[in-house]
């Protein structure tokens, strides 16, 4: 017996590859990542780690291969084996960043591209992909932080410029205006001006000519983000609701999981009495947010509908939790608790509904000029 597990062992130090194979391996996979054969490099590389799973690199290139392929969990998984691997290998915490804001999981994007600028402070890519995520985020203070250096760095840079423009619609500020007239002599970048003019206008209630800016850009180009949602928000503003619903489909097309397109479509399906198409997107936006007030308060209103108070009271109350200030809101949970019996609950909600309404009121009577 005992020969024989000797033999084995050298027959496993015999199949056991040497540096020299790992290394010629590895150029060979890199070559081949080089000229775009992604599927035969990813081949390569899987090959190598599986002679040699401690191989950092190879994990770190097979993450950089399969982003390519559009397969960004994959990616992430191998990234994360390299760093483990290898914490020194600080670029990959910048690939994981990209792979991250790829998804859209702009959150986590964050995360890495700041933990990589820890390490290398300045970094004028990860600087502007971190500003352009948290504007994604709407952490809108945050990312003027970023959008500053950033634009120092690159002041003709489009995709900035919106950032910066968007970033400051939100906030109010008073740079709007010159980022619309900056995108306009910005080679590239007219299609974002009238896109950021569109959205100013929504903020400022003139949808009809939101609805021409906005169309102006999709003719330009039909690929700018968020143009599709905002383009839907314009037409179901001014009563275009079959427009409405192809532009946030269209949207959903670009980016399956955004919850604002999702809820206006959930709205108009329950108006419609639609309900189950209703409820299959609003359990799609709560998967990605669940504590989302209008998908809460949608589903309630749908729940209610279906016959179906008691159900509807825990998403009602989340609702009203993440927006004590909706008067609608509050109006839902109290047919929930009416319909289930629970009257002093209900009384109590009207009467929070009652006080906001009349906050509401006074309010939009000081804005009223006095003759």
């Amino acid at each position: 017996m005992e020969p024989i597990l000797k033999l084995g062992l050298l027959l496993m130090l015999a199949q056991a590859p040497t540096t020299a194979d790992l290394t010629r391996q590895f150029n060979k996979a890199l070559e081949l990542q080089r000229k775009g054969d992604f599927e035969g490099a990813e081949t390569a590389y899987r090959e190598i780690l599986r002679a040699a799973p401690q191989y950092a690199e190879a994990h770190a290139n097979l993450g950089a291969v399969l982003v390519r392929l559009d397969r960004y969990e994959e990616a992430i998984r191998e990234y994360e084996t390299a760093l483990q691997l290898s914490p020194q290998l600080n670029p990959v915490l910048l690939n994981i960043g990209i792979a991250h804001f790829r998804r859209s999981s702009y959150t986590r994007a964050v995360d890495a591209f700041k933990r990589f600028l820890d390490v290398s402070p300045g970094h004028l890519q990860a600087t502007q992909l971190t500003a352009m995520a948290l504007v994604e985020l709407g952490r809108d203070e945050e990312a003027l932080k970023y959008l500053e250096p950033a634009l120092a760095s690159s002041p003709n840079d489009p995709a900035l410029i919106y950032a910066l423009g968007l970033a400051s619609l939100r906030l109010r500020k008073p740079m709007v205006n010159g980022a619309i007239k900056a995108l306009a002599e910005t080679p590239g970048g007219l299609p974002a001006s009238h896109l950021l003019q569109g959205q100013a206008n929504l903020n400022n209630f003139r949808f009809e000519k939101a609805v021409e800016d906005l169309e102006a850009a999709r003719k330009l180009n039909p690929e700018l983000p968020r143009l599709h949602y905002s383009l839907g928000l314009a037409y179901f503003k001014t009563d275009r609701f079959d427009d409405a619903r192809a532009a946030f489909e269209s949207e959903l097309t670009r980016t399956p999981k955004d919850v604002s397109s999702l809820c206006y479509l959930a709205s108009m399906d329950e108006k419609e009495a639609k309900l189950e198409s209703a409820r299959r997107r609003l359990d799609v936006a709560l998967s990605v947010d669940p504590t989302s007030p209008d998908a809460n308060w949608l589903l309630g209103k749908v729940l209610i509908a279906q016959g179906r108070p008691a159900e509807a009271v825990r998403p009602l109350q989340i609702a009203v939790s993440s927006d004590p200030l909706d008067a609608q809101k509050r109006y839902q949970l109290a047919r929930a608790y009416r319909q289930i019996g629970r009257r002093e609950d209900a009384e109590r909600e009207l009467a929070e509904m009652k006080r906001i309404q009349a906050l509401e009121f006074e309010k939009d009577q000081s804005k009223v000029i006095k003759p």
